[in-house]
């Protein structure tokens, strides 16, 4: 069976808690989330080292939950808290009818790890939380090209929908359930601003994202990006940080 996933990812999309409804989002993901799509938001476990308890996600899972956002990536890497912040995310999301699964960041994970990235997988395969799809528990990274994919699936101790972000021509597609596409605007092939001589689009990555896929799930990447000076705004009053446009 073939899905199509879109795939929400940013920062701080739910992670801060703004003075006033984030409206674009809500309209994407009403309008959107039809039939058998699902809407990921990314969550940055590396910027929550200090929550307490899983009270401390409940506004964000009540906030995605409302603007239909179905699940939760949670990126996660080695970090020391990373098991007690999984914990309450996830009991966060059972508490609020949210879903969550891992997303393993492989720019702290080493390929080497497989049986580790298993172990953490079943942990938390048969939390209530868990995203399941077709069944198995849902799996994602940011990355990940070369790790053995057969020792993770030994290593879970159940089935899993496992769906990395490995690049066509350099991850094994024949061992995987479906692919997650970062590339969410034009570039020059390098994640640097498009020019005239070099250009990459959306549409090209896609089309060699399904090509290499031949027709597993694919999730593709929406990037947000704030145009609007009262969105500007809100990020420096909130986050205490300059306005920074991506890919500059």
């Amino acid at each position: 069976m073939f899905f199509f996933f879109a795939a929400l990812v940013g920062l701080f999309s739910f992670t801060f808690a703004f003075p006033t409804p984030v409206d674009y989002v809500t309209r994407m993901a009403s309008t959107d989330n039809v039939g058998n799509k699902l809407v990921f938001c990314h969550f940055m476990m590396g910027i929550v080292s200090n929550r307490e308890n899983a009270s401390d996600y409940d506004n964000d899972m009540k906030r995605a939950k409302d603007a239909g956002i179905d699940a939760f990536a949670l990126n996660i890497g080695t970090d020391s808290y990373g098991d007690t912040q999984l914990h309450y995310a996830y009991e966060s999301a059972a508490n609020n009818d949210m879903k969550v699964f891992i997303s393993f960041d492989f720019n702290w994970w080493q390929a080497s790890q497989a049986s580790e990235v298993g172990a953490k997988i079943a942990q938390y395969a048969s939390h209530p939380a868990q995203l399941m799809v077709d069944g198995k528990v849902f799996v994602s990274s940011f990355s990940g090209n070369g790790v053995d994919v057969d020792a993770i699936r030994s290593a879970a101790g159940s089935e899993i929908f496992f769906a990395p972000n490995f690049q066509p021509g350099q991850g094994d597609f024949d061992k995987i359930d479906g692919a997650l596409n970062w590339m969410g605007w034009d570039n020059d092939g390098n994640n640097k601003a498009p020019t005239a001589e070099q250009m990459v689009t959306v549409a090209d990555s896609d089309k060699t994202y399904e090509d290499a896929l031949q027709g597993k799930a694919y999730i593709a990447r929406l990037a947000l990006v704030l145009h609007s000076l009262r969105s500007r705004g809100l990020l420096q009053q909130e986050l205490g940080v300059p306005f920074r446009p991506p890919l500059v």
